[in-house]
């Protein structure tokens, strides 16, 4: 006897306006990307057979399951779609026990996407339906800036790349038969002249004035550094250097502070950024002096390390076009402004950023910032392929360099408590090595042609813990210790007598405890890791939680403060940002154990079992004053957002304006919510007042340190954040033999 028919069996259904030619069986398959045209959706331009999503000049990449998903939630049908009915078309039934995960993911990632403007909304209908909602944008969305064919055409990068050489066969051959000649002749100039994975032999100080000497860049024949020089009247312009010695060349003026120089391959240009109260803007001026010209806008805190391509006809830097998308790197020609996406970055994510071209034009190194904090040196085959991730250590990267001929590279990252120059080798022959190491943070190498000099920024710098009011019209705040190391995430206790923070004091980063007057400070840790953050008190001062980096993985850990003993706390996923209930019963942190995602956990202190906690995300939380509510970050979505301390229950956002950078910098009291916004670009400080329900601004914070921290004074009408107290960074070169 033949049974009624279920959903799962569907049958003939409209396919963005063509009915399907036959019924796909049992369980139909989602559309094929190939079969299906590009569509509008919203505001945003889909691309099945690219995989490709694109709002103005925003476009990324869709990996199979997100994009299956969506070309089956935009055929639409009356009703929406089951729930299980889109698991089993993009999933089939096997392995079910990971669909809820997988699905989940998928949704979430969905709901980043569209949430940068409203235009589409994935909504909940009964009947455990999913629906699409189109709508026009809300006001408050960035407008998509006009879009060139080149930023959505996948073979873009290597047109580029290519461009000029379309002249008939003939040349084209004869291109070709110069190409092998002049790689020949340069691998046998390299084995001559080139230095491969050379060793430090002797280490001279090149700028060492009063000041800030920054991003140095070689010119092509390595004789010449340009840099920016950030002088204690705090000007900054570019200025020039023989490599061998002797006073600087001014090579800019006037207004606005330039920064980031890169010297052209083929010798004439220099590119550099310029900040003004109207924004930033790439720029190039002639090596031997003149007027500068733009190029091009970095607005929207974007900007940073720049790479020309081979030719010298364009540059490539990390760009966006409004707060709320990630940066994605970019190549604009600087003769006449056409630009490129280079990469894809996923909405949510910050993006990428530090680009850095090979020698031989084909390959790009950069940094991709999954989610805030969370950094890796990434690799572009330029023309073809799709990132590969080169370091998997989460670690931040402070500058990349390329050595000869494209097959390793020189970059700045903290290891083992360090920060120090480190080369790796793509061909994975040697384990990561230090190149140059110092007691105080080394950032921004650069190598010269022949691999023979390596310059860098070798930095002195101290930090100080600061007291600040509400007041916006403070210049100042009142200093509460007055460090001699780079000082930062700093928390008291919760009876307010105790302070710990992170400090490299000793040569290496560990956790430190001092009085809450920050006097007679002494170590908390004694174990040896790559990087340590967000350090929170237990509430009877027995122990300190806190994030520590080591063999690559992000962790949990807690540090009894009587004993020192140190207890990793979980080994799953990716884990950071701790902190405790009030009354001491939980301990909560994010994690990406589920799906590889960012979410809330909680486990009972001090044994139990981690509980999720969050559907939608989630980084950091704390709990409000009486623990009836838990306040939370997000990696993916700027914000604070509350919900209930348990499992279950609504996500309620308290306020938009806290950027996912910051999600450090904040803390909870009793009448108010204190964090660091960046309403224009500069760091300020800020207070949700639960009284009145609304945002109040405080006072602007111009020497915070990024990963600064942030803790409520005992009286709670203070917030003590980090400052710069003092940074003198000298340009060092080392030569490599």
């Amino acid at each position: 006897m033949k049974g009624r028919k279920t959903y799962l069996e569907l049958g003939r259904r409209e396919r963005f306006g063509k009915r399907a030619s036959r019924p796909a069986g049992p369980i139909e398959p989602p559309p094929r990307p190939q079969d299906v045209a590009d569509f509008e959706l919203g505001s945003w331009h889909v691309q099945p057979t690219l995989a490709r999503i694109s709002r103005g000049e925003r476009v990324m990449q869709l990996d199979e399951q997100v994009l299956a998903a969506l070309l089956i939630l935009a055929e639409r049908p009356p009703g929406g779609v089951n729930r299980d009915v889109l698991i089993l078309r993009i999933y089939g039934p096997a392995g079910a026990e990971t669909h809820a995960d997988k699905i989940r993911r998928v949704l979430s990632a969905l709901r980043r996407l569209f949430s940068e403007d409203g235009s589409v909304r994935l909504v909940n209908v009964p009947g455990d339906c999913y629906d699409l909602e189109i709508g026009p944008p809300r006001e408050d969305a960035p407008r998509p800036a006009e879009s060139s064919a080149m930023l959505e055409n996948p073979a873009a990068i290597d047109g580029w790349l290519r461009r000029g050489n379309r002249r008939g066969l003939g040349v084209g051959i004869a291109g070709a038969i110069v190409v092998v000649l002049a790689v020949t002749l340069v691998a046998l100039i390299d084995r001559k002249q080139g230095v491969l994975y050379g060793t430090v032999t002797q280490v001279a100080v090149l700028a060492g004035e009063p000041g800030q000497q920054l991003s140095p860049s070689f010119s092509q024949d390595g004789r010449l550094l340009v840099y920016s020089w950030h002088k204690p009247d705090a000007s900054e312009k570019l200025y020039i250097r023989v490599v061998g010695g002797g006073p600087p060349r001014a090579l800019t003026h006037g207004d606005g502070r330039d920064r980031f120089p890169a010297w052209s391959p083929t010798g004439g240009l220099i590119a550099f950024q310029r900040t003004t109260g109207d924004g930033c803007v790439v720029m190039v001026v002639p090596a031997d002096g003149g007027e500068p010209r733009r190029v091009a806008a970095c607005d929207f805190g974007a900007g940073g390390p720049m790479t020309w391509l081979r030719d010298g006809l364009a540059v490539t830097y990390s760009r966006r076009v409004a707060w709320t998308l990630p940066l994605q790197i970019v190549s604009v020609n600087v003769n006449d402004g056409k630009m490129i996406g280079v990469t894809s970055p996923v909405a949510g994510m910050p993006g990428d950023s530090s680009p850095s071209l090979a020698s031989t034009g084909r390959r790009l190194a950069f940094v991709r910032t999954r989610t805030p904090g969370y950094e890796d040196l990434t690799l572009l085959e330029l023309g073809g392929g799709a990132p590969e991730r080169l370091t998997k250590d989460a670690l931040p990267v402070a500058g990349i360099a390329w050595e000869p001929r494209g097959l390793s590279l020189v970059y700045a990252a903290p290891r083992g408590g360090y920060d120090a120059l480190w080369r790796i080798r793509l061909d994975g022959a040697a384990p990561i090595a230090p190149v140059i190491r110092r007691g105080e943070p080394v950032r921004r190498p650069a190598l010269s042609g022949d691999g023979r000099s390596l310059a860098y920024e070798h930095w002195h710098v101290a930090t100080r813990f600061v007291m600040y009011g509400n007041d916006p019209d403070a210049s100042g705040g009142e200093t509460l210790r007055e460090g001699d190391a780079l000082d930062r995430g700093a928390q008291l206790s919760a009876d307010r007598g105790r302070i710990a923070f992170v400090s490299n004091h000793a040569g290496r980063e560990q956790l430190w405890v001092a009085g809450a007057d920050g006097k007679d400070p002494t170590p908390l840790t004694i174990g040896k890791f790559d990087y340590l953050e967000t350090p929170r008190w237990a509430p009877d001062g027995s122990a300190v939680a806190f994030t520590a980096a080591r063999d690559g993985h992000f962790g949990v850990w807690v540090v009894d403060v009587a004993t020192h003993r140190e207890t990793k706390i979980s080994d799953d996923g990716e884990n950071r940002a701790p902190s405790f209930s009030r009354d001491g019963r939980w301990l909560y942190f994010g994690s990406t154990r589920n799906a590889g995602h960012w979410q809330l956990f909680r486990r009972a202190w001090p044994q139990g079992t981690p509980e999720q906690i969050t559907e939608e995300g989630g980084l950091a939380a704390l709990e409000s004053s009486d623990g009836e509510l838990l306040y939370y970050v997000r990696a993916d979505r700027r914000g604070l957002w509350r919900r209930s301390p348990a499992p279950g229950g609504d996500d309620t956002l308290v306020t938009p304006e806290l950027a996912p950078i910051d999600w450090r910098n904040w803390d909870v009291g009793r009448d108010a919510i204190w964090f660091v916004t960046r309403p224009a670009g500069d760091a300020t400080l800020a207070r949700f007042v639960f009284a009145q329900g609304r945002v109040s601004a405080g006072p602007v914070l111009p020497d915070l340190l990024p990963d600064s921290g942030l803790t409520i004074t005992a009286d709670g009408k203070r917030a003590i954040i980090a400052e710069t107290a003092s940074a003198q960074v000298d340009i060092e070169v080392a030569t490599l033999e």
